[in-house]
């Protein structure tokens, strides 16, 4: 085969089997021959574009090209030339492509190379940086280009009226020139963890404003980084946060304002708790050793009036000081797993009496098999405030129905009632302390604190309580706690402490000495007049915790009762005293408060008190208390003269 022969075959098939579009054109602009590139990229076949004009390939916008390509230039016409060109493609579309043609006579020999995906994605990065650039531009907040070192190399118009440089002035300066000298550390710490990490930080300080004052900034800012991800610089967004800075200021000395009023609250509460009960202690317990020692039907009917006040006037103090405990988050719950079934059977039984005497049906379906964490004591007070609701506010005849339910983790008590009802428009003040809502007017007693402590007790084990009512139909409250997948810890609160029944003691009886330290003169009167009902038992007394430790080592008593607050010495140094001398430490020491915070019992519990009591005293308790401490065999330590 001839040489130029084997060129004609090599180059027919380069021609053929090219991967650009390769098309000779004649002097009318037909197209004479089209590879098969125009298929595969164009969509169209051979014999759709042989014979056919090139121009009808050609997006119209583009003709203009292809006719400028070929204008004479000093009277000489160009034999080649280079354009880029939209052309049609077969399914009506357009794609980019660069032609290199080149005439020879009457003939036209053009190749074209698909380059759409580089005109999209320079379309893209062209719209991206007018895009940048605009809100570069139009930003409100400062926004400043930094070098690696840290000098700024391009500054957005709104500097001008941000930093106390303008923008032309600012670009080419050290950017911490307008930062304040004492948090330039700061800075550079947050932008060198911006360079290592490639994390967009945010630091405050202080900046220069346009006046020249110090003022807070808060900046935002991401590393710019080269192919290889080597940081050459960043982009620092600023704003200034002064007022915001002052307003978060004011709102934490508002706060901490709050704070301290709650506090105060709570120990001006807890205060009057204390004074509160005191006198009352002297008033509910000569109203039962009065209870106690008369017969008369009529006597004892008045007797009635005066503890039935005074117990709720106790209710009414120990809600307040409840009540004042959450609102400053320091009440004491000792969370514990807590089995629904078993709470609701015992809730449901401790109403059920007050439930019949209102002619009120209970129905019960029965508790969840599950449980929650919770203070058992707290739980059991929400329910039965619930239930005692329930059946207050309703009529004889109506009926309250228990509902315990579990969805999705979380167990829900649902306690309905068929009473009256509540407008949705009441459902706050339910739950604000002391709003009866004209439950007064009704004869229905209360303190008006019961829903809003159930309330924050329920929310301090993590759930939620709220209601839905319809007028003339009834009301449901609920709570809501988490289910707990722990197995039920089981604990016996009163295991420490003696069950007695009250009255007289049982069996032989021997004689049994027991020393009181106490200061106020109307709370050793009672103990003394309640004594007369155990004659065996002696008493001896001081109002000094000095000379009741010595008194301690004299008589050698079966037990002291130990008032917390003393003239001289605090109750807890008396205890204190009494278990570290061995001549008194086996001698059990009941304390006597009106202290009733869960903190100071768990406290002098922890101290060595066999018990702690509360005023005012629950004399029936009381005596069954002593009776289960005394009634014992006599103790083999003899008194130690003094």
């Amino acid at each position: 085969m001839k040489e130029d022969s084997i060129e004609v075959v090599g180059f027919e098939q380069f021609f053929w089997n090219s991967s650009d579009l390769m098309a000779v054109v004649d002097a009318h602009g037909n197209f004479l021959h089209v590879n098969a590139a125009f298929h595969n990229i164009l969509g169209w076949n051979t014999q759709e574009l042989v014979g056919r004009s090139y121009v009808t390939l050609i997006h119209p916008d583009d003709l203009a090209h292809v006719t400028a390509a070929f204008d004479p230039v000093d009277g000489v016409t160009p034999t080649e030339a280079e354009m880029e060109l939209r052309e049609l493609c077969r399914d009506g579309t357009f794609r980019w492509m660069k032609w290199t043609i080149k005439r020879d006579g009457r003939l036209h020999y053009a190749v074209g190379h698909d380059i759409t995906l580089r005109k999209q994605t320079m379309t893209a990065l062209a719209e991206s940086i007018e895009k940048s650039r605009a809100i570069f531009d139009a930003a409100v907040d400062s926004i400043i280009v930094l070098d690696e070192n840290l000098m700024v190399v391009e500054a957005s118009p709104s500097n001008d009226g941000f930093f106390s440089f303008s923008k032309s002035a600012t670009e080419g300066m050290y950017a911490l020139d307008f930062v304040h000298p004492d948090d330039h550390a700061e800075v550079i710490e947050a932008v060198s963890r911006g360079f290592e990490k490639d994390e967009v930080i945010t630091v405050r300080y202080r900046g220069l404003n346009t006046i020249g004052q110090w003022v807070a900034i808060e900046s935002r800012g991401r590393a710019l980084r080269d192919a290889l991800g080597t940081p050459t610089g960043a982009v620092i967004i600023s704003r200034d946060i002064t007022k915001v800075v002052e307003a978060q200021q004011v709102l934490e000395d508002a706060k901490a304002d709050a704070v301290q009023a709650n506090y105060a609250k709570s120990e001006f509460m807890s205060r009057m708790s204390h004074e509160l009960r005191t006198p009352l202690n002297s008033v509910l317990g000569f109203a039962q050793i009065l209870q106690m020692e008369m017969k008369s039907a009529e006597e004892l009917e008045l007797l009635g009036y005066i503890l039935k006040s005074g117990g709720y006037l106790l209710e009414l103090i120990n809600k307040v000081l409840d009540i004042s405990r959450v609102e400053t988050g320091s009440i004491a719950v000792e969370l514990e797993l807590v089995s629904i079934n078993d709470l609701v059977t015992s809730c449901v039984s401790d109403v059920s009496h007050q439930a019949q005497e209102a002619g009120i049906d209970i129905i019960n379906d029965g508790g969840a098999d599950v449980q929650v964490r919770a203070d058992p004591h707290r739980l059991a007070q929400v329910l039965v405030n619930l239930l005692t609701n329930a059946i207050n506010f309703n009529h004889r005849g109506g009926s309250v129905t228990l509902i315990s339910t579990v969805t999705e983790g979380r167990v829900r008590l649902s306690v309905t009632d068929t009473g009256p009802g509540v407008d949705p428009e009441l459902y706050d003040r339910l739950f604000a302390p002391f709003d009866r809502l004209d439950a007064e007017s009704k004869g229905i007693h209360g303190t008006g604190l019961g829903l809003a402590l159930s309330k924050g007790l329920v929310e301090a084990f993590g759930g939620s309580l709220g209601v839905h009512s319809m007028v003339g139909v009834g009301s449901t409250f609920w709570m809501e706690l988490l289910v707990a997948t722990t197995p039920p810890i089981f604990v016996d609160d009163d295991s420490r402490r003696p069950h007695l029944d009250a009255g007289e003691p049982n069996g032989v009886t021997r004689e049994a000495t027991l020393l009181y330290i106490e200061d106020n003169v109307g709370n050793v009167r009672l103990i003394e007049r309640l004594l007369l009902h155990r004659p065996h038992i002696r008493l001896v007394t001081t109002v000094l915790g000095s000379e009741g430790f010595a008194l301690a080592e004299l008589h050698q008593p079966d037990l002291i009762l130990l008032d917390v607050h003393l003239p001289d010495v605090a109750g807890i140094e008396v205890l204190a005293q009494l278990q570290a001398d061995e001549q008194t430490s086996d001698i059990p020491v009941v304390m006597l408060s009106a202290d009733a915070s869960q903190e100071q019992i768990r406290r002098f519990e922890a101290a060595g008190a066999k018990d702690y009591l509360t005023k005012p005293l629950d004399l029936q308790h009381f005596l069954a208390l002593l009776d289960g401490y005394l009634d014992v065999k006599p103790r083999s330590v003899e008194p130690v003269a003094k």
